[in-house]
């Protein structure tokens, strides 16, 4: 049986006739097969092409810290887990000092290709507050490609109206949301 032969007997099989064909006739189902499963690979490729973060301005990560007591006195044998207590409290020389540095840091990273400026928002709820929103707000006149963007929610207002425990993001060109990114636990 030659190779010609063994692959037309496989693509029957493959296709689903139920049988082979006759060695002279052609294999109608095996052709069928072959540029549905063309088109299938030609569009899983194109499908790739495509990226989450559509358009000119997305948001690639949002970093929130939280810094109190635990955190500040926990010791580990990594030294990078260290570092950011270390550097958040450098220069806090008495307790009151250090408890006014506990709260919740925000770094936003966004990128952006329009270079127009721009506006990064953060709202968030705390836990004492109930359902009430607050917001901070950020001008960046003159954005590079990748930006980083940081906020702070420290001292007394974190004391008194307690842990963030939603948040949103948003990056604003133009008086329009360009870009958002959210914690799961956010409700509009």
């Amino acid at each position: 049986m030659n190779l010609t032969l063994s692959m037309r007997y496989f693509w029957d099989d493959f296709s689903g006739t139920g049988g082979l064909t006759a060695p002279g006739l052609p294999c109608m189902k095996a052709e069928i097969f072959s540029r549905r499963l063309g088109f299938l690979l030609v569009f899983m490729a194109l499908g790739g092409c495509t990226t989450s973060n559509s358009g000119p301005v997305a948001i690639t990560k949002v970093n929130p810290y939280h810094l109190n007591e635990k955190t500040a006195a926990s010791r580990s044998t990594d030294p990078m887990l260290e570092f950011r207590p270390e550097r958040l409290l450098h220069g806090a020389v008495t307790a009151e000092e250090r408890r006014d540095r506990f709260g919740f840091y925000f770094s936003i990273f966004w990128k952006t290709d329009t270079r127009d400026p721009a506006t990064v928002r953060l709202d968030f709820r705390q836990g004492n507050t109930g359902s009430r929103v607050f917001t901070r707000e950020e001008t960046v006149s003159s954005p590079k490609r990748s930006n980083v963007t940081k906020f702070r929610v420290i001292g007394d207002e974190y004391e008194a109206n307690g842990k963030v425990t939603q948040w949103k993001v948003s990056v604003i060109e133009a008086g329009k949301v360009v870009a958002e990114y959210k914690s799961f636990l956010w409700k509009e």
